[in-house]
């Protein structure tokens, strides 16, 4: 490759979309999704999970329907909205408790390198951070919301 020549770079959401077609085979492509490059394992853990449950599920031959409407960052925490469309009560909780611990999990993974971090805050801006990303971005850790007192 010349000097000149960009390469293309997958961003992380598109290699869990290859890696995972259950989970999001429904997802409409319009479907905005924004993952930090650090939360990656935590999202590859939670779609491995989650894949596999609805494998399972389709060797029942079940019509259930997953489907993903967005992945993102808000507040310094992962959100991962879902529809699941199901008469397996089971199936419903498991796939729920799998995504609602993902994203209490990522309030403690720095969302830039994947180190353990910690709840950050500049200005009205938060992001889950691991000590030298908080000190490379200027950012203070906080406390239940609010900047933490020394």
């Amino acid at each position: 490759m010349n000097e000149n020549e960009i390469k293309e770079v997958k961003e992380p959401i598109d290699i869990l979309i290859e890696k995972y077609p259950l989970v999001f085979e429904t997802m409409s492509e319009q479907t905005y999704n924004e993952l930090p490059n650090g939360w990656y394992g935590l999202l590859d853990k939670v779609c491995s999970t989650v894949e596999q449950y609805l494998t399972e599920e389709k060797q029942k031959n079940s019509d259930t329907v997953f489907e993903v409407l967005q992945i993102k960052e808000k507040f310094g925490g992962l959100r991962f909205y879902y529809t699941v469309q199901t008469n397996n009560e089971i199936l419903f909780k498991n796939i729920q408790t799998v995504i609602d611990k993902a994203e209490d999990d990522s309030y403690g993974i720095c969302q830039i390198t994947g180190r353990p971090g910690a709840l950050c805050k500049k200005g009205w801006h938060f992001m889950t951070l691991c000590e030298e990303s908080r000190i490379s971005h200027d950012f203070e850790l906080v406390e239940n919301g609010h900047k933490k007192s020394n």
